[in-house]
């Protein structure tokens, strides 16, 4: 790697605050016509024309990139504090992630790059979606002190929990604001595409008009993570929360995606997804009212001659009934607590799920020594070969006290930050690697064992090669060293005012970057691991090799100047999205050192971290100095024909360091018409820059822009593209397919066969809920409440 391309040892320390801002606004042609680009009839704008600041678009060009993030909420608010504004700024309250959001998909049409580029984008649209818009719009489901309706008295309304968002009676979002997998089916005549979230069913989108059209597999096909979350003595959530696998993959060879669907028990769950706000709120209730318990209101009934309602004291038959509703209660609690007791030290599970588009959900319980899988923190990816499927207890942790900050009161800060610093726990160090083989998915059967290995180094992003000879599995990892995408900047970070014992201060006129995520408390390692697929050992682990001699720690790839947080990978996929045989190019973006993201509460909660290679001392100097966000490239030889079991250590070719206070997200591999090659093609990424009020020639640039890069040298980019109207806040994962379609596949979940079953036990206002605006798919406009 030639030393120009290296970063320089100090950058600008400023985080680029545009990656707080986004837009909730939709475009897309209003009308279905045969040149309609995205068609969608609630676009507040036509599909955008990005306009050049830079250089020129790449003439062979070709297909459609789709990028996914999340963009707030219905009751998100403005940079102003103002609510239902266009452009919103979701972590505002200083304790919700950029994480949680309704999902948006953008796509980026480059069928025509000669007539230019066009972005389309729309809202993930769920039925939880419309529940959520309706319960924020419409007084009679806030509550009795807001509703018009004497008969509607429970609030409905979802709110942010950290990095989620549910509503007590209705449950959790599924957001779908994580990743995609795009599909051809044998027999059909174009692409499908999925997206995806950790904690939800996927949805499969048109990749036309990008509209969320039917969930995979119905409600009653995925068990929840575990039966116990539900508000005591109330029905079930209509929303279940499901544990899913944010990146499933789909094999062309067979015909199959492949998911999970994971649950755990209480006593494993305790730390993890519990809407422990929620349930707090009611004990502090039930406490109170038991302790000082307020006088019977007088019952308000019709009198006889008139409309009018008039106060009746209640009768003893009354008194009767209210005992014998308490002593049914009081049956109904215990043994419901005799079940709480069994259950919460039994309940872990992970179930993989294959679907073939059409049907039914196959399922298998996954076993390892005869015992259900346990899953400790997330089942964020999977892989798969042509012999094996891997999952992995990946770095990903969905913890209590990202949870905790939705106790809103001035008076709970405090409580709140203490629990919260009780509560911190680590993400596991190690790697849980399980293999099942393939053949072992009889359809006789519903267990299937695995078998486990432990790879150093956690990580929350991994690949596989598709190809395993002699049982050899080759696994591509970016260990996210002491660096934990769970953990986001809140504002529990900085001292409350005029606090003179704190050290961590933020100037007047710079906003806090709450909900981004913190900065890496250790180097991040890139490794190469190959696994014995029959015996389920570790065979061993390639060296990946540097031109500029970095040091390589247990086979890893360690490089003080680029491989600081690498988050997501791309590399170009096989026909009909087919894994490659051998990855052979692979491209990490790396998000870089920013001395504003390294604050007390990470350093301290991985000051003791297990695989520490640099002492802290060294890293806050690291960051001090900074390290660019950048693109990084790696390239494997393939095994040779000869042997097919020999591997080749993994080079590290080259790398982009973005400019100063230039941050970098989503990158993805765009192939060129008509050329093969495993670099044949370019990186597209979003590019993040200054406070948002940026301007190029007198435009705004909203401080974010898309930035195309030559996949065989990684040079300077070779075109960047904005738009006044293009206001795009944090994006995660991305995918490329080679047409944009209208969905013709038959495989339909309709809403109402969906959730209907489950509305039976539902109060009148849920019950209203969904038929007046969730079945109907329609979003409360003003006065129609």
């Amino acid at each position: 790697m030639p030393d120009s391309a290296r970063p320089a040892d100090s950058v600008n320390h400023v985080f680029p605050r545009s990656v707080l801002f986004t837009s909730r606004e939709e475009f897309g042609d209003r009308k279905d016509t045969p040149d309609a680009r995205a068609y969608n009839p609630q676009a507040s704008h036509p599909p955008l024309k990005l306009r050049i600041r830079e250089g020129s678009i790449p003439a062979d060009l070709c297909g459609y990139v789709y990028v996914v993030g999340p963009v707030g909420s219905v009751d998100s608010l403005d940079g102003q504090g103002q609510p239902d504004q266009p452009v919103v700024v979701p972590s505002l309250d200083g304790t919700t992630l950029l994480y949680n959001g309704d999902g948006m998909i953008y796509r980026l049409d480059f069928d025509q790059p000669e007539d230019g580029v066009y972005l389309s984008s729309r809202v993930i649209k769920t039925p939880c979606y419309y529940a959520d818009a309706a319960s924020y719009r419409c007084p009679q489901y806030q509550g009795k002190k807001n509703s018009p309706d004497p008969n509607f008295t429970q609030d409905l309304r979802f709110r942010n929990f950290g990095i989620t968002r549910l509503s007590g009676p209705l449950g959790l979002r599924n957001q779908l604001n994580t990743a995609f997998l795009p599909m051809r089916f044998a027999g059909e005549d174009r692409d499908r595409l999925l997206v995806t979230w950790d904690m939800g069913r996927p949805y499969e989108v048109d990749p036309r008009t990008l509209e969320a059209v039917t969930p995979v597999g119905r409600e009653s096909e995925w068990q929840q993570v575990n039966s116990l979350i539900k508000p005591p003595f109330k029905p079930a959530p209509v929303f279940k929360t499901f544990q899913s696998c944010a990146h499933p993959i789909f094999d062309p060879h067979t015909g199959e995606v492949f998911n999970l669907n994971s649950g755990r028990s209480l006593a494993n769950f305790f730390s993890q997804l519990l809407p422990i706000g929620y349930l707090f709120r009611k004990i502090c209730r039930a406490i109170r009212d038991r302790l000082w318990p307020k006088p019977p209101e007088p019952v308000l009934r019709s009198a006889p001659g008139g409309p009018e309602l008039q106060a009746l004291p209640t009768s003893k038959t009354e008194d009767s009934e209210n005992l014998g509703d308490d002593l049914n209660r009081g049956l109904l609690g215990i043994v419901q607590l005799f079940r709480a007791v069994i259950d919460f030290f039994v309940g872990n599970f992970v179930d993989l799920l294959v679907w073939d588009g059409q049907g039914v959900l196959r399922k298998w319980r996954v076993l390892h020594n005869g015992k259900p899988v346990k899953i400790l923190q997330s089942t964020h990816q999977i892989g798969v070969t042509e012999d094996y499927i891997l999952l992995i207890d990946t770095a990903f942790k969905f913890a209590i006290e990202e949870l905790l900050p939705s106790l809103k009161s001035k008076e709970g800060d405090e409580l709140e930050r203490i629990i919260r610093e009780a509560l911190e726990r680590q993400q596991l160090p190690d790697n849980y690697v399980y293999i099942i083989d393939r053949r072992d998915l009889q359809p006789d059967k519903k267990e299937v064992q695995a078998k486990r290995v432990v790879i150093p180094y956690e990580a929350a992003h991994f690949l596989v090669d598709y190809k395993n000879p002699n049982n050899r599995i080759r696994m591509h990892f970016s260990h996210v060293c002491a660096w934990d995408a769970a953990e986001c900047i809140t504002k529990f970070d900085f001292p409350k005012p005029n606090d003179p014992s704190s050290h961590v201060t933020v100037p007047d006129q710079v906003r806090p970057l709450y909900g981004v995520l913190y900065g890496p408390t250790d180097i991040s390692r890139l490794g190469y691991h190959i696994l014995d697929g029959e015996t389920g050992s570790l065979i061993g682990t390639r060296e990946i090799e540097s031109n500029q001699q970095s040091p390589v720690d247990r086979g890893n790839l360690i490089d003080p100047d680029w491989t600081w947080g690498p988050a997501i990978f791309t590399y170009r996929n096989g026909a009909d999205y087919a894994p490659p045989e051998h990855i052979q190019d692979l491209y990490w973006g790396s998000l870089g050192c920013w001395q504003e993201l390294l604050l007390p509460h990470i350093t301290d909660l991985y000051k003791n971290y297990k695989y520490r290679k640099l002492d802290l001392a060294k890293i806050k100097a690291i960051t001090q100095e900074g390290r660019r966000s950048n693109l990084i490239h790696l390239h494997i030889d393939p095994p040779s024909e000869k042997n097919l079991s020999g591997d080749r250590a993994p080079k590290l070719v080259k790398g982009y360091g973005f400019p100063d206070g230039y941050y970098v997200t989503s990158p993805q591999f765009v192939p060129a018409k008509d050329r093969t090659g495993s670099t044949d093609g370019y990186i597209v990424c979003i590019v993040h820059y200054g406070d948002g009020s940026d301007r190029f020639e007198g435009e705004n640039t909203n401080g974010n822009e898309i930035w195309i890069f030559d996949a065989r040298t990684l040079d300077e980019p070779i075109c960047k593209l904005y738009h006044p109207k293009l206001n795009i806040g944090f994006t995660v994962h991305s995918t490329w397919m080679a047409q944009a379609e209208r969905r013709t596949a038959p495989y339909y979940i309709s809403p109402e066969e969906d959730y209907g079953p489950l509305l039976q036990e539902q109060s009148a206002e849920v019950k209203d809920l969904f038929e007046r605006w969730v079945f109907p798919r329609k979003e409360p406009q003003a006065g129609d409440c």
